[in-house]
């Protein structure tokens, strides 16, 4: 069935009847779109299966790549205030991060069991986002007070009058009873901030905190050669939004600058409301910073020992019981710098008994051959975990052929030893 299906949408790109928009590129009005009916299976109601490997638990495809939406990936699920589970992820036109997207989402009401239709949840098309080329990487919360669910997006823009030059800004917006609220912008438009999927976490203290990579060089046209992380944050429920101090791996030379760039953080907090934050990498382990107050400041990035990954996210989460554990997620490739972006596998757990200071391999999620697993988000839900990444066959062009998979993992799987 995958075979098949990839025969036959590799002939369509052949015969150039995908559309394939590329980078900085904006779609004409009447771009091909799968229509949005319950005949089309991309679009109909969904169960969860039986896993057969690595991982036990469900499994299921939410967002499966077709031959008008090759690429489903960068995503994040949140328990709403009636108990329902709504997944949110990036669905794209093109293979490229910056080619045309949007937002689309399912919901469950029986804990991940079966999933509704296909959605859309942030359009292009809407007033707010049409000055914009691309929606990706969602970031769903539900505030403790307010018990008010905000999802947060990445928007992307050409500069007007600078060929292949785009800035990418930070849009959050609240789930209301009549729907959506209008976007509000959190950054300002004239840098490249990269916000993760699953990335935004509220603090005990209420703050809301939004991590970024961004270069702050202004001679870097692009904006993501030699970034530095920070966060935005928020007292009053996003409604106002100050910025951090940035953090920075110092590069041993100015020839090496790119090579210790930092890039995408994830965020959490300590028990001793510290909040730490773990950032990817092109060094072969991913790198640490602290914050002691609030993530208004970060201290200098240091190496985690120990973990080696190549050029790909880590997610956090804490596991709850008396051990205070602190789970990860990510690609425990032993090749760590040296794998290219196709080599993130296996999809891997390491576990910290000591708050962060140090991580060990416990055992793999997905350790399929010739199949590549990244951006997760791992969110808890009574006793499972709900561990959201994308999917890629190793042989096809950059992410195309890319799924937005759901695996539904119980949580003791991961506090056993291996």
């Amino acid at each position: 069935m995958i075979k098949s299906r990839r025969r036959l949408l590799k002939n369509l790109a052949g015969a150039g009847l995908l559309p394939t928009i590329t980078s900085f590129q904006t779609a004409a009005p009447g771009s091909p779109k799968a229509p949005e009916t319950s005949e089309n299976p991309v679009c109909s109601s969904i169960a969860s299966r039986e896993r057969h490997q690595g991982a036990p638990g469900k499994t299921v495809v939410l967002g499966r790549s077709d031959e008008c939406y090759p690429r489903h990936s960068e995503g994040d699920l949140v328990e709403l205030a009636d108990g329902s589970i709504l997944a949110v992820w990036s669905r794209f036109q093109g293979r490229s991060d910056h080619a045309r997207s949007e937002l689309v989402g399912r919901r469950s009401h029986d804990k991940g069991a079966t999933w509704s239709p296909l959605e859309v949840i942030s359009s292009l098309q809407e007033p707010g986002h049409r000055s914009l080329s691309n929606l990706m990487s969602a970031s769903l919360i539900r505030l403790r007070k307010s018990n008010q669910t905000l999802l947060f997006y990445l928007g992307k823009s050409n500069v007007e009058g600078k060929e292949n030059t785009i800035r990418c800004s930070i849009f959050f917006r609240k789930l209301e009873d009549e729907g959506w609220s209008s976007p509000v912008q959190v950054s300002d438009s004239e840098h490249y901030y990269v916000v993760n999927n699953a990335r935004v976490i509220e603090l005990s203290s209420g703050r809301i905190l939004v991590p970024a990579a961004v270069s702050l060089d202004p001679d870097d046209p692009y904006g993501w050669s030699y970034q530095s992380c920070l966060t935005f944050y928020s007292d009053d429920g996003g409604k106002s939004w100050a910025k951090s101090r940035a953090c920075q791996i110092e590069p041993a030379s100015g020839s090496e600058r790119s090579r210790f760039t930092a890039q995408e953080p994830g965020l959490l907090e300590l028990l001793d409301k510290r909040v730490m934050m773990v950032i990817r990498t092109r060094l072969g382990h991913p790198y640490v910073s602290l914050s002691e107050d609030g993530g208004e400041s970060w201290s200098p990035p240091k190496p985690i020992p120990g973990v080696v990954a190549p050029a790909s996210p880590q997610t956090l989460f804490r596991l709850p019981g008396t051990e205070n554990l602190i789970g990860m997620i990510y690609n425990h490739n032993p090749r760590g710098a040296e794998a290219r972006w196709s080599e993130r596998f296996p999809l891997s757990f390491a576990i910290s008994r000591d708050e962060g200071g140090t991580f060990q391999f416990q055992k793999n999620i997905e350790s399929i051959p010739g199949r590549c697993w990244s951006y997760p988000s791992a969110r808890l839900n009574g006793d499972q975990v709900f561990l959201s990444y994308y999917e890629w066959i190793e042989g096809e062009a950059n992410f195309f052929f890319t799924d937005f998979r759901l695996s539904i993992i119980p949580q003791d799987w991961f506090s056993e030893s291996s």
